[in-house]
């Protein structure tokens, strides 16, 4: 009986750790039901224009964030929730355009792109529970490091002394937009966490110094007497391109002034008109 009792402790201890291996790694079943809601999710965003969307756990966010960006665990999977991360390369252009000249609550809207980011993302996500942080939100609960996050995902390497995020592929020319925290969904297994991408500025000196170089040049811009100049949202574009002059994601000409000439009203405007078919106001 003593050898029987053994052999099933021993049996029952072995399948134990078995069972933990595998949730730790997100093996089998329901663990893995991440991966599905991810899939869905990619292809519905890639059709808006967001061919960023990766997936994490809360809790490696959580331990990497700073204090005042942390996300409060909610729902039935506390700190084990699925998170996705969602952002966009040049590819947000043409969709975003597209919806800005047919649909008049993107066309209307004082921020179009935070408007179409906002419903999009939603019309991805209804039905299921979840909460939706803003890349743009600034306020205390709903500020997120979204680069940070990125980095711990495994999308694209945060380099601290340019505070650019460069994607493999991408280069630094790619906008985090959403997070998608979902409470009742677990996320991946520890087992299946990614390692951040290498920071090419690392190996490459004469980049490093270029960047190192536009980035003292914008900061110096930015903290001149009186303010930045009119044109100093071109010194940080500059910024970019330093990490790989020519590179052949850089987002268009149009997608470039939009996003960075933010303090021109004037040149949104030209933008918006242009988008709409209509004439380029004057000054």
């Amino acid at each position: 009986k003593t050898a029987v009792a053994g052999a099933v402790g021993v049996g029952v201890a072995v399948a134990w750790r078995l069972f933990s291996r595998m949730r730790n790694a997100g093996g089998g079943g329901r663990n893995n039901a991440w991966k599905t809601v991810t899939a869905d999710a990619k292809e519905k965003l890639a059709a808006a224009g967001f061919d960023i969307v990766a997936p994490l756990k809360l809790r490696w966010y959580n331990e990497i964030a700073p204090d005042s960006a942390k996300i409060a665990p909610g729902g039935a999977m506390g700190e084990d929730a699925l998170v996705i991360l969602v952002g966009n390369s040049a590819a947000l252009w043409p969709s975003f355009c597209d919806a800005h000249n047919a649909r008049p609550e993107i066309g209307d809207a004082e921020n179009p792109v935070d408007t179409y980011v906002d419903i999009e993302v939603n019309r991805v996500f209804r039905g299921k529970v979840r909460r939706v942080f803003y890349a743009h939100e600034t306020k205390p609960g709903r500020l997120v490091a979204v680069q940070r996050m990125a980095h711990v995902a495994g999308v694209a390497h945060l380099d601290e002394r340019s505070h650019l995020s460069i994607h493999p592929t991408l280069g630094p020319w790619l906008a985090f937009r959403a997070v998608v925290v979902l409470d009742d969904a677990r996320g991946p297994g520890d087992g299946q966490k990614p390692r951040p991408p290498p920071n090419p500025l690392a190996r490459d000196a004469s980049a490093r110094a270029r960047v190192d170089e536009a980035f003292d040049a914008a900061l110096d811009g930015y903290e001149a007497p009186g303010g930045p100049s009119e044109g100093q949202w071109r010194l940080w574009v500059a910024v970019r391109d330093a990490v790989e002059p020519g590179h052949p994601a850089r987002y268009p000409e149009d997608q470039v002034a939009y996003h960075y000439n933010c303090l021109d009203g004037r040149e949104r405007a030209r933008i918006r008109s242009r988008l709409r078919g209509g004439f380029e106001p004057s000054d």
